[in-house]
């Protein structure tokens, strides 16, 4: 599922599609998007930028659990994306992916080595913040396809959460 889907455009016609109706429409779909949206907390938020339009977007659950797709800038955000048309093909390819094929996604696309598929990611909470508003818990429900992700990529054992954030700090 991280790979690249052949119908995805490349750099060069990536300006043509939509990513934000793409997003927004693979939000409400995907069952695995909102179990991580009922696994978050009020205050969750995500501050989303995209390469290839201007403006802020912001990613957050609502009272009732579901995601949240608006245009508008992130009041507390845990998270800063900045997000290439690319990587939102490769993403939102996988539309009946569950919790674990869309954090190995998303991840996979933080790590990406080509430019036009690589999310850039700053962490703006600690790990007190971001537990008290459920991200490590959504990281648990990943399961073994985001553990065995982790370990493959070293990051292994109890401070790997911590190390992971750490380098994300430093992007």
């Amino acid at each position: 599922m991280a790979q690249e889907p052949k119908s995805c455009p490349d750099e060069g016609t990536a300006q043509d599609v939509d990513t934000v109706a793409i997003l927004a429409s693979f939000l409400l779909i995907n069952s695995g998007v909102q179990t991580v949206a009922r696994s978050l907390t009020p205050g969750a938020e995500v501050a989303i930028s995209f390469t290839d339009r201007p403006g802020d977007w912001r990613l957050y659950p609502n009272e009732a659990g579901q995601a949240v797709f608006e245009p508008t800038k992130a009041s507390d955000p845990d998270f800063e994306l900045s997000i290439p048309p690319a990587a939102i093909w490769a993403i939102c390819s996988g539309t009946e992916a569950d919790v674990g094929e869309l954090g190995v996604a998303f991840f996979e696309q933080i790590v990406a080595r080509e430019q036009h598929l690589r999310i850039q990611v700053k962490v703006r909470s600690g790990v007190i913040k971001l537990t008290r508003r459920g991200w490590l818990g959504v990281l648990a429900k990943g399961g073994p396809k985001v553990a065995m992700w982790m370990t493959k990529n070293g990051l292994r054992g109890r401070g790997a959460i911590a190390t992971a954030l750490e380098r994300l700090k430093g992007q």
